[in-house]
């Protein structure tokens, strides 16, 4: 019989990901004194959609994580960095 990987501790680390990257965001955001609009002028990432992610209602696709990152100034690296353990 075949074995099969256990998926679980990869599940469990994606699910605090989840949890972990609204309130990163807002930090992020916050630090630097951006309103949602500000930074939705600086990197094309609508307001709406900003809100739904600090509020924990969708999570973006990498290439939105990407023009969020830029438009607060930080890596993706970095902006991760601080939502790992």
């Amino acid at each position: 019989m075949s074995s099969v990987p256990d998926n679980h501790d990869a599940h469990d680390y994606a699910e605090r990901i989840r949890k972990r990257l609204p309130r990163r965001h807002q930090e992020l955001r916050e630090s630097l004194k951006l309103s949602m609009y500000a930074l939705w002028m600086k990197c094309g990432v609508s307001r709406d959609t900003i809100s739904r992610i600090e509020g924990g209602e969708t999570i973006p696709g990498v290439h939105v994580l990407a023009r969020l990152a830029w438009g607060l100034g930080v890596t993706l690296e970095k902006f991760f960095g601080g939502i790992e353990d």
